[in-house]
């Protein structure tokens, strides 16, 4: 028997049909190619680092290399010179360090993507597909073909630097960049695509395409005119059981919602077989004496009301657990209540990280809860009648029954228990 294993590949977003990089997906997401004056810059200050790794060759070795090269002295004479086992270490040192700065610096820029000039002006270089790091191979690759275009004196350098200003996608991507698919990218104004968690956020929200800004949420409050519809409904259960949101209807088309109106049993056909009374059991048919006057039956007394419940909203998480809420809440990984000493902290498992250690703030409100968003890092939203609002961290956000709120990765509903 032959087993087939099939090979299960990530898919790449961002790339169009033709499974090249979309330059679209990366403007949405936030990446910004690196200018031209802070490349230029980041380029002098690598060359200045590697200048300076080069001091003990030019201070200890080059004076005495000069004079054996107008012949000052014989070879004989450079050999025995005084000063030749100096140049001879000043040399080693520079060749060491050098070695170590080359390395150092592919390493770097394979890795994280940056070298010492493009770290100081804050300058990445990531995979265009991919967007991930580009692997030392290919910065080396690079490299060479940046050394190899010398072999054109002048020309060929100049050609190389000069062809980002011509790249079709506007994304300053040179020659030697389109022949290694890496891409420059400015992390001072744009996304930094090093930061995972940045980047994932960022991917959801370019695949949710939610609405950006804050918008006015509906009004809760009852219209004067008793035939105009209300500009929202709260939630409230379907027939399946879940909680749901009603949206207004126009009163030709309003939809059945609930059980349907069950049909009163026809007590005569249950009595017809007997049933408990009061005082023992009675044959079909036969009609209940009627009580006697001082045997000892009681009196009727009047219906005493019963207290009434009190309701309490509280917060369904997508985990299925349900939590009241009647005294302020504190959301979060590890939440902090230093800022808030009336409320409770609810630390939540995140293993994605996406919530903050104090993200969310609930306090119970009439009619409603009042949400704060604590200044987290990924923000909060709320989810009403099919739209999705963006919470600003700070402001306290009324919600109802059957509103969805959003905090990181995770999510709740408001229901009534």
């Amino acid at each position: 028997m032959i087993w087939e294993i099939e090979d299960k590949k990530d898919e790449i977003e961002g790339l169009d049909a033709d499974g090249r990089p979309d330059p679209a997906y990366a403007a949405a997401l936030g990446l910004l190619p690196a200018p031209f004056g802070r490349r230029a810059l980041a380029l002098v200050c690598d060359v200045i680092a590697w200048m300076l790794v080069q001091l003990p060759l030019w201070i200890g070795a080059v004076p005495l290399l000069l004079k054996l090269a107008d012949g000052s002295i014989s070879a004989y004479g450079f050999v025995n010179h005084p000063g030749f086992v100096l140049a001879v270490v000043m040399a080693a040192v520079t060749t060491f360090l050098t070695l170590v700065l080359s390395v150092l610096q592919l390493v770097m820029h394979g890795r994280s993507g940056r070298t010492i000039g493009k770290g100081i002006t804050g300058i990445r270089t990531v995979d265009v597909r991919t967007l991930e790091r580009p692997g030392v191979g290919r910065v080396l690759l690079r490299y060479l073909m940046f050394c190899a275009s010398g072999i054109l004196p002048l020309i060929g350098p100049v050609l190389l630097l000069v062809s980002p200003t011509f790249d079709p996608e506007r994304r300053g991507r040179g020659l030697h960049d389109t022949a290694t698919r890496v891409w420059l990218v400015d992390v001072r104004q744009g996304l930094n695509p090093y930061d995972d968690k940045r980047l994932r956020v960022a991917r959801k929200l370019v695949k949710a395409e939610p609405t950006r800004g804050r918008t006015t949420l509906p009004s809760l409050a009852t219209p004067t005119d008793p035939a105009q519809q209300p500009a929202y409904r709260p939630g409230t259960r379907v027939s399946a059981g879940v909680i749901g949101i009603a949206r207004p209807h126009a009163p030709e088309d309003r939809p059945e919602i609930g059980l349907a109106q069950a049909v009163p049993p026809t007590l005569p056909a249950a009595a017809e077989l007997g049933k408990p009374v009061f005082g023992g059991y009675r044959p079909a048919g036969e009609r209940p004496a009627d009580p006697v006057p001082g045997a000892g039956a009681p009196e009727p007394q009047p219906a005493q009301p019963q207290p009434a419940q009190p309701q309490h909203l509280a917060l369904h998480l997508d985990t299925g657990e349900s939590i009241p809420v009647t005294v302020p809440l504190l959301f979060g990984r590890n939440p902090d209540p230093a800022g808030y000493p009336t409320a409770r902290p609810v630390p939540l498992e995140d293993e994605s990280k996406s919530l903050s250690k104090t993200h969310l703030l609930v306090s119970p409100a009439d009619g409603g809860l009042e949400i704060t968003d604590c200044g987290s890092t990924n923000g909060s939203g709320l989810a009403r009648a099919g739209m999705e609002y963006v919470i600003e961290a700070g402001v306290p956000v009324m919600t109802v029954e059957g509103d969805t709120i959003r905090f990181g990765d995770r999510s709740a509903v408001v229901v009534r228990v």
